[in-house]
């Protein structure tokens, strides 16, 4: 689920292939905004706050208009597979998919409604993206615990590292810039610093796998989401 800026609407992405707008002070669905041919996965509000960007397993990114679900253009990532996550840049201009088949990394220009770049490193299918604050960086996690710092302007990758001893299925960049969060299958959440690429706190508590994560606007307080409930 995605929250709309002004904090009145809810987007959904199911496992029944529909995307869902919802109205959260009246507790009712305002429209269905169209289907994916298989599983959708995730619904980000762009930035212009009139369009939505969706994607699922049946490998399409789709740009729809939130006043009717009409499409406005497919984003096909072909024998790239499925799109486990996306993430948008603050402007709207870009997005970075992940993906099922051999762990591909794709930068979209949303303008031009094509490929910039796709990026091979992940041995295992794409568990989390999260892309910095200025729009040049994506982080990305695989199943196997491995993360991946991208250059999604040149469209290579900066350095990576094991991070976790089971897959990292959820992460956050702080305001900064400069720093990370990921969760895991592992139960931790780990804080890393990303100029010297060292964890620098680590929260327990969790007791089944971390899949979700978000940071308060202020960036001083963090919320997860476990399958320990």
């Amino acid at each position: 689920m995605a929250v709309s800026a002004d904090g009145h609407e809810i987007m959904s992405a199911s496992t029944d292939r529909m995307i869902k707008l919802w109205d959260i002070d009246g507790k009712r669905l305002i429209r269905d905004l169209g289907a994916h041919k298989d599983m959708a996965r995730t619904a980000l509000f762009m930035p212009d706050g009139k369009t939505a960007l969706t994607a699922g397993d049946d490998g399409e990114i789709v740009l729809r208009q939130l006043s009717d679900g009409a499409v406005l253009h497919v984003f096909s990532s072909g024998l790239n597979g499925g799109v486990n996550k996306l993430a948008i840049t603050s402007d709207g201009k870009r997005a970075v998919s992940g993906h099922n088949t051999m762990g591909k990394v794709i930068v979209w220009d949303i303008e031009k409604g094509s490929a910039l770049h796709v990026m091979a490193g992940h041995f295992w299918p794409v568990s989390a993206v999260a892309v910095s604050p200025d729009g040049t960086r994506a982080l990305t996690a695989s199943i196997d615990g491995e993360l991946k710092l991208w250059d999604i302007v040149a469209g290579r990758e900066l350095r990576s590292w094991h991070g976790h001893d089971r897959g990292a299925y959820g992460a956050v960049f702080t305001a900064d810039g400069h720093h990370a969060v990921t969760g895991s299958g592992d139960c931790t959440i780990k804080l890393w610093d990303l100029d010297g690429f060292k964890e620098v706190r680590r929260f327990d508590g969790h007791s089944e796998t971390v899949y979700a994560l978000a940071l308060s606007a202020d960036g001083k307080r963090l919320a997860s989401g476990s399958l320990d409930g």
